[in-house]
């Protein structure tokens, strides 16, 4: 594989290096305003804390039934500031070697770290604006208050907006400045790289493939989508249902009744679905492949649609609810027996 040319190197060596800023300077933003603060709050994010307006804006959230924002919220403080350091170094170490493939690994490390950063914001986000206190002052049913992950939101009367601060660009335009390194050194050697690129665009091709046509689950959007059958909000992280088709399309259900008249009335061809999955009322959040659930059918229950069923991820926990609610413990087969018109 060829050399890198002298400017791709300097280039790659102070990006590199240059991420060790994000040691020394906040990494993103929220920045909030509403007509009560026209001035705006602000919130910055950096790698061990966070600083900024974060006691009035947690005031603020209190009363829709948000937690309290705090360091101990962000387990990744603990750590990050070793990450950023592990990855600066790989990155200075893969610039030094001064190669084609190790300019390409240079930048998918930093494609990954920020893929995997704004991942991990997003499920921050999204466990924030959804698990809320039921107590609160203000209580709208079904109503979410996930903040953007990038860019602008409207969450009732503020408008929020959530953007990179010195680190986030940083991190961004080192990320973008070795991709260009990458595309400028093969569009010099392309000759040379024709059959390599041809070789790598196949894999990445048979990879979206793959993942475009995965069976597994996705998450259900309480909170923001509606019953495949009923078309009634998903709300009750409790309750829930899944169909996921071989192509990889999800369809959700509020309740297991939801789902099997669903099926039965031919929303999708039995021999399209790949994969049904049912929410494990023990463990909000979580999701069990309905084969393997364990089924408690009890009147205490108070379902969405009716149908008295909650699924449970193992035998003890819904041994448990039985003992506290009475009712009886089925099998899938047993509950499409039961709930089928």
């Amino acid at each position: 594989m060829f050399n890198l040319s002298l400017p791709s190197r300097v280039l790659l060596v102070v990006g590199a290096l240059s991420l060790f800023a994000l040691l020394k300077v906040p990494i993103w933003k929220i920045y909030l305003t509403a007509p009560q603060y026209p001035e705006g709050l602000e919130m910055k994010i950096w790698h061990d804390t966070l600083t900024g307006d974060v006691k009035v804006i947690s005031a603020l959230n209190h009363y829709i039934g948000m937690r309290a924002i705090s360091v101990d919220m962000f387990p990744e403080f603990q750590y990050l500031g070793n990450i950023i350091i592990g990855v600066a170094a790989l990155c200075l170490v893969l610039a030094l070697i001064g190669k084609w493939w190790s300019a390409v690994a240079y930048w998918l490390v930093l494609a990954l770290a920020d893929s995997l950063a704004l991942y991990d914001f997003w499920r921050w986000g999204y466990d924030y604006g959804h698990n809320l206190d039921p107590t609160a002052p203000i209580v709208i049913p079904g109503m979410a208050y996930q903040p953007p992950v990038i860019g602008y939101k409207k969450l009732l009367n503020f408008e929020a907006w959530s953007l990179p601060d010195v680190g986030g660009w940083i991190l961004m335009g080192v990320t973008g400045i070795s991709l260009l390194v990458v595309v400028w050194e093969w569009w010099r050697r392309r000759r040379t790289m024709r059959l390599t690129l041809a070789a790598g665009s196949a894999g990445v091709l048979l990879t979206l493939l793959w993942s475009g046509c995965s069976s597994g689950p996705q998450p259900i959007p309480y909170g923001r989508g509606e019953c495949a059958m009923c078309h009634m909000s998903l709300s009750d992280r409790r309750y829930g249902a899944e169909i996921v088709t071989h192509k990889g399309k999800a369809y959700f259900f509020d309740d297991v009744n939801c789902l099997i008249y669903f099926e039965d009335g031919e929303g999708v061809p039995v021999q399209d679905i790949a994969s049904r999955w049912v929410a494990d009322f023990a463990h909000q959040g979580q999701l069990v492949a309905i084969e393997e659930a364990v089924f408690l059918h009890s009147q205490s229950l108070r379902t969405p649609m009716a149908s008295y069923v909650a699924a449970f991820s193992s035998r003890p926990d819904a041994e448990k609810a039985l003992g506290e609610g009475g009712g009886e413990l089925l099998k899938w087969p047993q509950v499409k027996q039961l709930l089928a018109r």
